[in-house]
């Protein structure tokens, strides 16, 4: 079982703050609880998007890469675009479509027979994080 690179794993974590702060500072300052969660769903929506392109990039290494599958690494990144198109009324809604989406994505990687061995434990990680953040400021929606 192969260690995950310790640069990789400092970076991974350091991308869990912008989805850990928004939670903590609507705890602090609740007046201000729709830009915390505004800028919340754009961080969960870009990192939707690396996903797909971490898929992408890892796809491509293959000389003929299956047009399915270089499909299917696209469609993160319009998930998470489609999610931030919906009014402020449903903003509930997509916390909780952005978190789905991102299990989904896990699971993907956790299956996967192509990427290193431990990315889908890194990834089990990540996914805890940021999951537990989108639920969190879902619940603080009041």
């Amino acid at each position: 079982m192969s260690k995950t690179p310790p640069i990789v794993l400092f970076y991974g974590l350091a991308g869990l703050i912008p989805f850990l702060a928004p939670p903590l500072a609507t705890l602090a300052f609740p007046d201000f609880r729709w830009q915390f969660t505004e800028a919340l769903l754009w961080w969960a929506a870009i990192i939707l998007s690396f996903l797909g392109g971490a898929r992408w990039g890892a796809a491509v290494q293959n000389s003929q890469p299956a047009p399915g599958l270089i499909g299917l690494t696209m469609l993160p990144s319009i998930i998470g675009w489609l999610v931030l198109l919906a009014p402020p009324k449903y903003r509930v809604a997509q916390l909780l479509a952005l978190a789905a989406a991102l299990l989904v994505h896990f699971l993907w990687d956790w299956t996967s027979r192509t990427l290193p061995g431990w990315y889908g434990r890194l990834r089990l990680l990540l996914t805890a994080g940021a999951v537990a953040a989108l639920g969190w400021q879902a619940a603080l929606q009041g």
